[in-house]
């Protein structure tokens, strides 16, 4: 929010004209748009084997062999990772990281943006680096790599070298959990989801015992009760007590600190999220085959769609859920019980203002995107569009799109839209 009360919210319209980048490079890559809507950015082929950066008409400065997943960053700047002379590193903004590496993959960025994080290979070890600062141990192998917004990093790391098909080796465990680079006691078949609570002081994941049996693990310590299977656990918020839907018995079921949490039981349960409303909870849900719904505090809407739910979100007051939701083969959004029949083929994760009055979406129909506020549709169709952005005192939504070669980035006042 403190970055968002430093953007631009009183010009109404900037533009960058787009036509003449394709004409001067090879070819242009998708186009990334910053968060403050003042740039727009995409990965640009300016020879045989030299990729860069076109930002605003302006090319970085480094050029490199390859280049690959630029990410917008929360302070407007943007992160990729580029390879020059087989060496891997990222690049902010055109200026790289010290530290190279043989590869590089999962580019994590901490919610202000102030922590980036990297799975790194050298020398075949594996580890990560954060913020251009590599671990001090490196392991056989990492997966699974977690970044939380304090920096804190995690990964699931092979703690011993296994040939291939070596069964016998892999049924003894050789997965174990590295925090900050430093190797937790515990080793498992697999370990998946980990989890960080809100200070990176506490961590939790997903882990399988054997060939049936999983279980949660929290601060290296199992829960006592093996499940058929988990999905990933979740900090409450207060201490280090962890939820994690669970599968028993043929059913799934929340279960907290390993006792049941919730009392009903469903035939899926996932994608739990804490409400900022103390002690509220929601998840999704589905209890008949085909049939999906999202469940707050073990109370399932009677609303349900036919096809997915892939992500729920709540509001910063709590008072709002929404969900993006597929149901007869189109998409829509679930908001507090309501179903926005939007008839979309694609949709963007919604954005919810901080009070819950304004929800905003952005969805593709028939090749053109359009933005969506409060279950009304802008007329305008757009060749690109990415999310939107709400102004702190919630009066004007900014559009970011592109449309025959212009990027343009608007500001509507939101009362000649939800009037």
């Amino acid at each position: 929010m403190k970055q968002e009360q430093s953007w631009d919210w009183s010009t109404p319209l900037k533009q960058i004209p787009l036509n003449e980048w394709e004409s001067r490079f090879n070819w242009v890559e998708d186009y990334r748009i910053s968060l403050d809507g003042e740039s727009v950015a995409a990965i640009v082929n300016l020879d045989e084997a030299v990729f860069s950066v076109c930002e605003n008409g302006i090319v970085w400065d480094g050029e490199y062999e390859k280049a690959w997943g630029l990410q917008e960053l929360p302070n407007g700047r943007f992160a990729l990772m580029v390879s020059q002379d087989e060496e891997w590193t990222i690049s902010i903004s055109g200026n790289e990281w010290a530290n190279k590496f043989d590869y590089i993959w999962n580019l994590q960025v901490s919610e202000d943006g102030s922590c980036i994080g990297v799975a790194v290979q050298q020398n075949m070890e594996y580890a990560m680096a954060v913020n251009d600062t590599p671990w001090e141990n490196m392991f056989h192998n990492i997966t699974d790599t977690t970044l939380n917004n304090y920096g804190a990093s995690a990964g699931v790391v092979q703690i011993e070298s296994m040939s291939a098909a070596d069964i016998n080796a892999f049924k003894k465990g050789v997965y174990s959990c590295a925090v900050n680079g430093n190797l937790q006691a515990g080793h498992f078949l697999n370990i998946w989801d980990i989890s960080f609570d809100k200070a990176g002081e506490n961590v939790a994941y997903a882990a399988r015992l054997d060939r049936e049996a999983y279980t949660i693990v929290q601060n290296d310590k199992p829960w006592d009760t093996n499940f058929q299977c988990v999905w990933r656990p979740l900090f409450t918020g207060y201490g280090s007590s962890v939820m994690a839907p669970v599968r028993l018995n043929g059913k799934w079921q929340l279960f907290k600190d390993g006792a049941p949490f919730w009392t009903n039981q469903y035939g899926q349960l996932w994608k739990v999220k804490p409400s900022p409303k103390p002690d509220n909870f929601a998840a999704i849900v589905s209890n008949q085959f085909g049939k999906w719904t999202i469940c707050e505090n073990d109370r399932p809407w009677s609303l349900q769609v036919d096809t997915m739910i892939p992500d729920l979100f709540y509001s910063k007051d709590g008072s709002v859920i929404v969900a993006p939701a597929k149901d007869k083969g189109r998409w829509g959004l679930l908001v507090n019980q309501e179903y926005w029949n939007l008839e979309a083929d694609k949709i963007l994760d919604p954005i919810i203002s901080s009070s819950g009055e304004i929800v905003a979406a952005v969805i593709e129909k028939q090749g053109q995107w359009f933005l969506v506020v409060n279950n009304k549709i802008m007329p305008e169709g757009h060749d690109y569009m990415t999310l939107p952005s709400i102004s702190p005192d919630e009066s004007i939504i900014m559009q970011k799109a592109v449309k025959d070669r212009v990027y343009t980035r608007s500001l509507i006042p939101l009362n000649a839209i939800t009037n």
